[in-house]
């Protein structure tokens, strides 16, 4: 099987195989947090991605969001990595900062409201983020720089994912939706990348050239106004202009605050999202309650349902691997991988791996199920992911037991399972 081979990033990092475990929302306890990574990384992927930790104060959205900052990263952050290593796994710590959407409440005492590219008024947040400064985009580059740095320090991570997707802060410097800035950093899409890239070049200065970078981006925002493709050829572009900064692109899709399941698909649980949202905040617990349908609209799942705008990027960064002649980035596509055969055939048509992550949450184990069904079967493809799409295992998360999102179709527990 191809995806059972190992595979190199430009920094010399190799993974054992070609799947990784995609972000998927972690927070709280720490302990559950490495269970839930570890279970994957005894199941077999060749690396899993710590999610949405965030790397300023004023950046989160939850209180129990993981904070990688000097004063409040987890003394005990290298007890993932230690994890994960021992199952010849490696580890990706994802960096976040949900800008303008950034929850009110946690907000240090000196910020008096969340910040953004624009002041546009956010109807999931019901309020205006205020215009980011230089000197707020100064801050929030060494913010970026300072985490990417504990989560390869302190956290001994073999890489870090720079979150410029699902409509966080760098995501909303990228789109014309969200970004309407008239000066150095606005109307263009050479312009609105400048500041993303700045960050990049920042957490790569931080990291060293020997851990590998990978980039989460948007190929569609998924609402009018999002980026287009020339948008998307744009940062791909300027991020590859600069020799070693990337290792590896992740095209996704999405905005989590306007059209929050595009990246996921499937049904939406819209009433106990809500329940689990008015725990922590009642004023978003109401707003998707009387406004859940516009909120979050709820698109059929597919398989592989965004790997059309994978196949850009793809074909973007070979236009400019051709023009350059250096080591180009590797693309590994996300959304919708369920079975052997999709990823064997993504593997074929040049992608470098995928990402799974509802895939693995129902079933950890599933990459060793394959390669083991693959042997007996005498090179059959078999056995597609048992995951529904039902996607409660987001509200889970969502409900602030100090945990990763988990699997409530699980089968009954047994020796090795964290649930």
């Amino acid at each position: 099987m191809l995806l059972s081979s190992p595979i190199t990033f430009p920094c010399g990092l190799t993974l054992k195989n070609r799947v990784i475990r995609a972000a998927a929302f972690a927070g709280g306890d720490l302990g559950t947090v490495s269970s839930t990574l570890e279970e994957c990384a005894r199941g077999g992927v060749g690396m899993v991605t710590l999610a949405y930790t965030s790397v300023s104060e004023d950046g989160r959205t939850f209180a129990e969001q993981i904070l990688l900052t000097p004063d409040g990263a987890p003394g005990n952050l290298c007890s993932i990595a230690r994890g994960v290593h021992a199952h010849e796994c490696k580890l990706s710590i994802q960096l976040t900062h949900a800008g303008g959407f950034a929850e009110r409440k946690l907000l240090p005492p000196d910020v008096p409201s969340p910040l953004a590219p624009s002041s546009l008024f956010d109807l999931a947040a019901l309020g205006w983020p205020r215009e980011a400064t230089e000197a707020d985009m100064d801050r929030i580059a060494h913010d970026f720089a300072a985490a990417a740095a504990l989560a390869v320090g302190p956290g001994e991570a073999d890489a870090v994912e720079l979150h410029l997707g699902h409509g966080y802060l760098l995501s909303q410097w990228l789109s014309p939706l969200t970004n309407k800035r008239r000066d150095a950093h606005g109307g263009t899409a050479t312009n609105r990348v400048r500041f993303p890239l700045r960050c990049a070049q920042a957490v790569r200065a931080a990291i060293g050239p020997t851990k590998a970078l990978v980039v989460k981006l948007n190929t569609a925002d998924g609402c009018d106004g999002g980026v287009s493709a020339r948008d998307v050829e744009a940062t791909v572009t300027a991020l590859c202009s600069v020799p070693g900064l990337v290792d590896a692109f992740v095209p996704s899709a999405g905005f989590v605050n306007k059209n929050g399941f595009y990246m996921l698909r499937g049904r939406v649980p819209r009433r106990a999202m809500a329940r689990a949202l008015g725990r922590s905040s009642c004023l978003k617990g109401t707003a998707l309650t009387l406004l859940g349908r516009w909120l979050v609209p709820e698109l059929p799942f597919e398989k592989t349902f965004l790997l059309e705008g994978a196949k850009d990027v793809m074909r973007r960064v070979s236009e400019l691997k051709e023009k350059a002649g250096a080591v180009a980035p590797l693309v590994f596509p996300v959304g919708g991988f369920v079975s052997a055969e999709d990823v064997e055939e993504a593997l074929k048509q040049g992608f470098a791996g995928v990402q799974m992550a509802r895939a693995l949450i129902r079933e950890p184990d599933i990459v060793q199920r394959w390669e083991k069904e693959f042997t007996e079967s005498g090179g059959k493809y078999t056995g597609d992911s048992p995951c529904s799409h039902c996607n409660l295992c987001v509200v889970s998360a969502l409900q602030g037991v100090g945990a990763s999102p988990r699997c409530v179709e699980r089968p009954c527990k047994k020796e090795g399972d964290v649930w």
